[in-house]
Formats: structure tokens, sequence, C-alpha cells
């Protein structure tokens, strides 16, 4: 997947979970991983009828394999378990057989293949960084980023990402490695994105909230992954923030995109009815995001990429449009972290770039006026940003991002 080039997949607001038979839209044929499938089991299914539930998968799967011709070999099916809140759910490798007697067990809500998930960014040429002083600014062409010195002080911040060189001085020594969703992947941004995005929302030079602490959690190798294991770290990311009690204090910035999946809805649903604030990319297809996860989700805060001149980004690689965007923010020629040394910089562009800048801004505010619930940041960074500036919204929200600097 590239970095909000395409992640397909996520949520619904406050929304009751949607009721399916089980079988849903699969996502286009080239981005399925075939083979493999995400099970989302119905939200009242108690801990002991899960684990009936997994005993009973385990024992189609090997039934379906002894009636095979083709030595395909025997392991352990279930190989990823999710659950927080109201979301219970898991991931693995299936036959088809097996595929389809799950669907019919009344204790299953959702069966999808597990798909693509692609990072949003685009490398580019050098230029002056401008985002921060976007920020600040109610007028297109400011050189100054002018912040309170709280600067994000209390908050923390979660970037499920490529992974995030924690060493880069920018960091100042506040970024932790948190979770790893990769098999046989070390515990490094391989990428660069992660890197970049981190920089961007907490860095001491780049970043907006420059104090707080930044939290990695690797779910790509390169630019592209899978939903599995996203989810993977999704969920470990929502315990890890509820566990905590950091619900008033804490944010997800995701990145990444994928066609839509009901799966991804319903997990965005849970996170948000426990308290967690999530902000996204928009994706870089110049395509509406009706069908973009997890854009489309209410719960999240959904990021478009502008210019400098204030205008969406069109064209190839343009940021997508539609009433699922929330609010623009500086994407283009973007200067941040490198994963490459400790001291590097790189420039990228795409929303992938423009949503820290609002998980930034999510951070800043809740260290600058204190810590608040998910409902009330949300509605407070809708509130300070500025309205009707942008051009070619195309049915976005106009409204750009501004961090209320008198």
């Amino acid at each position: 997947m590239r970095f909000f080039t395409r992640f397909t997949a996520l949520v619904t607001a406050a929304a009751p979970f949607v009721a399916l038979a089980a079988p849903v839209a699969a996502p286009p044929t080239d981005d399925i991983i075939p083979g493999r499938y995400i099970i989302q089991l119905k939200p009242d299914t108690d801990i002991a009828a899960v684990a009936a539930h997994h005993n009973k998968v385990r024992s189609i799967h090997a039934r379906n394999l002894a009636r095979r011709s083709d030595n395909a070999p025997a392991g352990e099916p279930v190989e990823r378990e999710y659950g927080f809140g109201d979301f219970k759910g898991y991931a693995g490798s299936f036959d088809e057989a097996t595929i389809e007697e799950l669907k019919t067990l009344p204790e299953v809500l959702v069966v999808e293949p597990d798909f693509i998930v692609r990072t949003s960014a685009i490398v580019s040429q050098a230029n002056p960084p401008w985002g921060l002083a976007s920020i600040s600014s109610r007028t297109p062409g400011a050189t100054s980023y002018v912040y309170d010195n709280s600067a994000g002080q209390g908050t923390f911040s979660y970037v499920i990402d490529t992974g995030v060189r924690i060493t880069h001085q920018d960091f100042g020594g506040r970024a932790i490695w948190g979770f790893n969703a990769v098999r046989n992947s070390p515990d490094t941004d391989e990428g660069g994105h992660g890197t970049h995005v981190a920089g961007t929302l907490g860095g001491t030079t780049f970043g907006v909230a420059k104090k707080t602490t930044i939290i990695g959690v690797k779910v790509i190798g390169g630019s592209t992954g899978s939903a599995s294991d996203v989810f993977a770290g999704f969920d470990w990311t929502v315990n890890d923030i509820v566990s905590k009690n950091r619900q008033n204090t804490a944010v997800i910035n995701m990145s990444l995109g994928s066609t839509a999946s009901t799966t991804w809805d319903n997990a965005l649903t849970a996170a948000w009815n426990k308290g967690v604030s999530m902000v996204v990319a928009a994706g870089n297809e110049n395509q509406p995001t009706f069908d973009r996860s997890p854009c489309r989700s209410p719960e999240v805060i959904c990021v478009g990429n502008v210019q400098s001149n204030n205008r969406r980004l069109g064209g190839g690689g343009g940021s997508n449009y539609g009433p699922e965007v929330d609010i623009f923010a500086a994407g283009t020629l973007i200067v941040s972290a490198s994963h490459l040394s400790d001291t590097g910089s790189t420039v990228k562009n795409g929303t992938s770039m423009a949503s820290p800048h609002v998980a930034g801004l999510v951070s800043y505010l809740r260290g600058l006026e204190g810590p608040s619930t998910a409902a009330a940041v949300k509605a407070r960074v809708y509130q300070l940003g500025t309205p009707g500036v942008v051009t070619d919204t195309m049915g976005s929200v106009n409204l750009l991002a501004y961090n209320g600097n008198k």
C-alpha cells in the first residue's frame, strides 16, 4: 500500500454496528490477499463464546484440510486476534470451504478478504517548509510558526505507520517504540514514511506539537501492507490508550488508506465509543472518498491536502475529496525527519503529510487547553478552522486547520 496512496478501509461514527449476514462487498481483486480473511464476531459475543468459536474454527479447518488431496499444510488457522470495546475479531488463512462454513455461524458478523493497505505520500524535491506557518495563520504566505510554549506537553501521539526512527534528534528523546505488527520485520522504520509523519506531528523542528510523546506503531514494512497487520497495530494501540487511561490526552494518526471495509468501520466505531481520538489521511487518488477507509468514517477527522496557495492539490496524486473530508491542512512539499540518519530531513507530498498537521493540532490543543474528550477536541479543531479559504474543494468541507494563535 502506498502511503496514503491506498490503504483501503475504516469507520463510522457513534452509530451501532452494522448487522450483516456475514458476507460483504469485497475489495478490488488486485487488493485482495489470496487465502487470507478477517472475521468479526458480533459485539455481544462474550469471552467464553469467543474461545468456543476459535475451537470450532480449528475443528472446521482441520476437517476440511483432511478432505483435500493437495497435502495443504495444517497449521494454526487463527493468526491474529483483535479485541477492544465491542469489537472482537481475528484474521487467518482459510480455504474456501472453511470460509463458507464460517459465514453460516450465528456468532459471525462480518467476513472479509484480507487486503492491501497503502501509505499516502509522494517523495518530491526539497523546498522550504511552510506547513507550520500555515497552521498558525489565517492567510496564505505566512513565514513564521506562532504557537504556545505548552506545545502538546503531557500528551501522547500514536503513529500507526511504517515505524518511527525513535533515535532521530528532532524527537529529542520523546519518541518511543510501541508495537510491531509486521512479522519478521525489525523494530525500525524501513520505508521512512512513519518517521516523516511523526516529525510533522511532534518533531522539535518540524512538528506542530513539539513536546508531545510519540509512540511508533509499525504495521507496514515498506509502502504497502495487509489490513490484518494494520488491525493488529490498531488493536494494540487502542488497548494501550484505554488501559493507561489516556483517552483524553492521546491521539492516533493513520496516514494510510484502502478501499471501504465494514470491519474497519466497526473497529473505528468501537474505538470512538471507548473515547479514542483518530486523525486520518484522505488519500491521494484524486477520487471521491465515499468508498475510502478510514476517511469515510464519521468518527475520524479526515484530512485533505492543500498547496501553499490554499488550493486542494489536484491532478495525479491529488487529494481525494468529498463530504467525508472534514478539514484541509498543508500536505505539499513538506520537510520533515528522515529515517536514514538521526539528523537527516526529506521532503514528501500527500495527504499523509496533511494528516499529522491535524493530529499534532489535537495534541497541541490538549496541551494548551487541558485534557478533553475525543468529541470535544474534534469539535474544537473544527471551531478553530478557517472557513471558506480552500479552493477546488470538490464537495469537501471548506475548512483549513488553524491553531487559534492570536
